[in-house]
């Protein structure tokens, strides 16, 4: 008897464990689309934001991410850097890239949600 209750209040937090990250996620999503600091062109990248929450066990995985395939520079920037050409007219050539600054979105988003993570946690186990 005993243990039936003890199994329950854990499973009810596991749950709740569940639903309060799937909240978080949904809440780091918003944050970095929100706070996205480039300039829209289309919205590509904007709209493409994504976060996910899923449950594997006892293991509860949480991701915020870009849905498009350059979101890395827009979070990270690039290197000056060349790039290697051949015209139509098969001749070789190089464009020099200078670089492009960091846009972050997700980064910050994820540190957000890090925090609000850790507190609502801490609340939760701790009732």
């Amino acid at each position: 008897m005993f243990c039936d209750g003890v199994r329950e209040n854990l499973r009810c937090k596991k749950v709740a464990t569940y639903l309060l990250c799937k909240n978080i996620s949904a809440h780091m999503e918003a944050k970095a689309k929100s706070i996205a600091p480039w300039q829209d062109r289309v919205g590509h990248a904007r709209q493409s934001i994504n976060s996910e929450t899923q449950l594997s066990g006892d293991d509860i995985e949480m991701t915020v991410s870009h849905g498009v395939n350059y979101g890395r520079y827009l979070e990270k920037g690039t290197h000056p850097h060349d790039i290697k050409r051949t015209s139509v007219k098969n001749k070789k050539y190089t464009i020099h890239h200078p670089g492009t600054k960091s846009y972050p979105a997700i980064i910050p988003a994820a540190e957000y949600g890090k925090k609000q993570l850790d507190m609502a946690i801490k609340k939760l186990w701790e009732e």
